[in-house]
């Protein structure tokens, strides 16, 4: 049987954000095939044995990479004025990647998948074996966007030097592998202008259709505006605060009992404090997000930056749950505004699709019926069956290369 080394910028269990439940489903579709070995770093805590013993189900070994740092000034400088991406100094440290290439030397593979351009510099320790690489967006492109997005200070420029330094560092390390993968055709056109010649495959993101599935149980009687999404990510950060600062006050005004659910990770102080708005409550972590699917009215993506597709608008219409979007909260699905989804892209005609869902039940309904027909497309069972067979033929190819 095969064997894959799957390198990994966090353990993709639990599968609790877009980035870890993307690399789950991926590793699975791997696993149902081949043998695979887990290779993740982390800072800080340990994960937990519990969370490895559960990727263990699936997978052989799990080696988990300590990366220990130093936070003084004068080191921090240094990684500033680096010519490499801050993305790729975070991953990994000398012993990090003397330890990865000692198990590796140890360990017959015959392919390495990265997960995401980060894990590159363990890439490099096997130039002998073919490589994959997953690219859950297009770094530099991102952190352009946030650039731009951002009022001007220290940051801003953080991030336009990050953006430049990620699009040279993708020019320069792509041609290390022989395939990629991306999570729409927007995504994969801008990563091959850096790999020409570079395989592609598409992913785009889905939903576990056996796990997202509506209960069929009543909704609470309270209208209930729901977004769900990675709190510390900066596009969920310009998003909430679009919604607040242009919406929430007109939408309040029509439908004073309206609540509204900001569902993720690690909200920051501005994303806190608007849980002190009536009917409003940011929740931060929670153990699952179907129970907040379940309850809630209306699904709004008021998203004005990032690429690949939104895990969370399948999450939500696969739950029965109808989906107010702007265009870039959608990009990259089968959507047709007014059919399975509405679009607006500018905050009134946002504020006057959320308020025709809320009024129209018979709009809600058929909004979700439709959507949920759309998601069926998207289970992730179905989305990775040709990444395997990716596998088998990128090794198969770098075994004819090297006769």
């Amino acid at each position: 049987m095969m064997r894959i080394a799957v390198f990994t910028p966090y353990l993709p269990y639990p599968p609790d954000t877009g980035g870890k439940i993307r690399s789950y489903h991926l590793l699975r579709a791997l696993a149902r095939r081949f043998e695979v070995d887990v290779y993740s770093v982390y800072h800080g805590d340990r994960p937990s044995q519990a969370a490895v013993e559960a990727l263990r189900e699936h997978c052989g070994e799990v080696v988990l990479l300590h990366l220990r740092k130093s936070w003084r000034t004068r080191d921090r400088i240094r990684r500033v004025l680096s010519p490499l991406p801050r993305a790729a100094q975070h991953f990994h440290t000398p012993r990090s990647l003397q330890e990865a290439g000692r198990h590796l030397q140890e360990t017959g593979y015959d392919l390495l998948v990265a997960d995401e351009m980060c894990m590159t510099p363990y890439a490099e320790l096997a130039p002998e074996l073919p490589k994959i690489i997953i690219r859950h967006k297009v770094d530099y492109a991102h952190y352009r966007e946030v650039a731009q997005a951002r009022p001007w200070g220290l940051e801003k420029i953080l991030d336009y030097v990050e953006a430049m330094k990620l699009r040279r560092y993708s020019q320069t390390k792509m041609p290390l592998y022989q395939a990629f993968l991306a999570c729409s055709e927007q995504d994969a056109a801008l990563i091959h202008q850096d790999a020409p010649g570079v395989r592609e495959l598409v992913i785009p993101n889905g939903a576990d259709l056996r796990t997202f599935a509506p209960s069929g149980r009543a909704k609470a009687g309270t209208p209930t505006l729901l977004y769900v999404g990675s709190m510390h990510y900066y596009p969920n950060i310009d998003a909430v605060k679009f919604f607040f600062e242009t919406m929430y006050e007109e939408i309040h005004e029509a439908v004073p009992d309206v609540r509204v659910q900001i569902v993720g990770h690690a909200p920051p102080p501005e994303v806190d404090r608007l849980g002190n708005r009536p009917g409003v409550e940011v929740t931060g972590s929670v153990p699952e997000v179907q129970p907040y699917y379940e309850r809630a009215t209306v699904f709004i993506v008021p998203l004005r930056l990032g690429g690949g597709t939104r895990l969370k608008i399948i999450e939500a219409m696969a739950m029965g749950l109808p989906v107010v979007s702007t265009s870039i909260g959608a990009e990259g699905l089968g959507i047709s505004s007014g059919e399975n989804i509405l679009i607006a892209d500018d905050a009134a005609s946002f504020t006057e699709r959320v308020l025709q869902l809320l009024s129209d039940p018979e709009l809600r309904a058929r909004i979700a019926e439709r959507g949920r027909r759309l998601a069926e497309h998207y289970d992730w069972k179905k989305l990775t069956k040709p990444y395997p067979d990716l596998v088998e033929q990128v090794v198969s190819d770098w075994e004819q290369s090297r006769r």
